[in-house]
């Protein structure tokens, strides 16, 4: 499978629209958001969503946990439909956990469950939480990195378990990916900032179908870090168990092969060095 190469956030898919639209809302126009939407007159999820997320406050959302936890008072405060008001619940929570592939969502699954009464509903995000812990639990923090392959500039076949012993930070790119291209400078101040720590190791592994395109783009872009090309096999490996679709895609793997994440922050991240200098000091 192609990896697209898209500027994507962590919470992408509850309705991609409506999401979106909630972590990038500013102030001012969640206010204005606030005086546009209505409850509905029929049950509409996305109507629904749309009048919830307007309702939210005035704020940044680290993490889906937090959103979940905000929706679910909006929710009660602001749905007098006490059926609309369960239905909606387990809409937002089913499309939580469903899109959650790099970290267990059972805080949602709880939250959820502590915030809902009807059976029905409640046992349908359950069954949506088995089905996503079944599906991807293998990229959980704490679980061993699955192993794949890929070779280096002359050619040579390595894998990943070949860096045991290194804290890896690992940039799955491609050399026809903009939002890739764009972390370049930042990977690059990476390594510069950690090239004395023998037990790091900086690393891109590109997804280009063509070994050609790929060496003549580092011959015109040299980098101090290093480059690698995924094999098919590997380039398997890399869809069907670390679900890598959107790109560029940043994992980070400790020094005994197991996940820190399967899907970290980008290095041109404002938090990222003060994180990433945490990583290297841990032992």
């Amino acid at each position: 499978m192609k990896k697209i190469g898209i500027m994507m956030n962590r919470f992408y898919y509850i309705s991609m629209f409506v999401l979106l639209a909630t972590l990038s809302l500013t102030t001012s126009a969640q206010k204005n958001q606030s005086e546009r939407f209505t409850i509905p007159n029929t049950y509409d999820a996305q109507a629904l969503m749309e009048y919830m997320i307007a309702q939210l406050p005035e704020t940044d959302f680290v993490n889906g946990n937090d959103y979940f936890r905000e929706m679910l008072k909006v929710a009660d405060q602001k749905l007098e439909n006490v059926e609309w008001r369960e239905r909606i619940k387990g809409f937002i929570a089913t499309d939580l956990i469903q899109m959650t592939t790099t970290e267990d969502p059972k805080p949602i699954l709880d939250m959820y469950l502590a915030a809902s009464s009807t059976d029905s509903i409640r046992q349908k995000v359950r069954n949506a939480y088995e089905e996503s812990v079944r599906q991807n639990s293998a990229l959980y923090s704490g679980k061993p990195a699955p192993d794949f392959t890929f070779t280096d500039e002359k050619g040579n076949i390595l894998k990943l378990t070949d860096f045991r012993g290194k804290l890896l930070f690992i940039d799955i790119w491609g050399t026809w990916c903009v939002p890739c291209i764009e972390e370049i400078p930042f990977i690059e101040k990476l390594q510069q900032r950690y090239n004395h720590c023998s037990d790091v190791h900086i690393m891109s592994i590109a997804c280009d179908k063509k070994r050609e395109r790929w060496t003549a783009f580092l011959a015109k872009h040299p980098t101090s870090w290093h480059q690698y090309l995924v094999t098919p096999e590997g380039d398997e490996v890399l869809d069907s168990t670390y679900h890598v679709i959107g790109i560029p895609r940043f994992i980070i793997v400790d020094r005994q092969g197991r996940f820190i994440t399967s899907d970290a922050m980008r290095p041109s991240s404002p938090e990222f060095n003060d994180y990433f200098d945490k990583l290297v000091k841990s032992k």
